[in-house]
């Protein structure tokens, strides 16, 4: 089972997709968790998940729930919301599998994380072509990927090309 903690839309769009998700609070029945809200819950789950090793995959205001469980903090940036642009990725990442190293994403919400004070547990994923941070995943080990991901770009938006690919990668871990 996938717990779904957010909103309804991104809910829906994961169910358009017959990903397996659940609205529930019980995370010891989750497989894996998708989180696309920022609030001390959210931030609490990402703890809980790391703990027992149940993989995140944090999608928008889910990415600062990601950056505050690690210690972080993010900081507004100018950015273009709701626009596509390319990003690069490393697809060495498991959620990455199969893609190109650049892709066409739909920038999500004008935050960034602040590489000086950038928790090291954390790793950057994606870049934007202006360099901007859009997406993370911790490390379990120097240079070793964990499972816990979180991505500041729209996945349900048809402008994020291989949306698709990634939910169904990160299903399949």
């Amino acid at each position: 089972m996938i717990l779904y903690m957010g909103d309804r839309p991104q809910f829906d769009y994961l169910l358009s997709l017959n990903a397996p998700v659940t609205f529930s609070n019980n995370i010891s029945e989750a497989d894996k968790i998708i989180i696309t809200e920022y609030s001390e819950q959210a931030v609490r789950t990402v703890r809980e998940a790391l703990l027992v090793n149940i993989p995140v995959l944090a999608i928008l205001d889910g990415f600062k729930s990601v950056v505050q469980a690690f210690g972080g903090r993010c900081e507004d940036i100018d950015c273009a919301e709701g626009k596509q642009e390319t990003a690069v990725i490393d697809t060495n990442v498991p959620i990455y599998k199969g893609l190109e190293t650049v892709i066409k994403i739909c920038r999500g919400k004008p935050l960034g994380i602040l590489e000086t004070v950038m928790p090291r547990e954390l790793d950057v994923i994606t870049r934007s072509g202006n360099g901007d941070i859009l997406a993370i995943c911790n490390l379990i080990a120097p240079e070793k990927h964990g499972n816990i991901y979180g991505l500041n770009f729209y996945i349900a938006s048809e402008l994020t090309l291989c949306a698709k690919q990634i939910i169904k990668n990160f299903l399949d871990l």
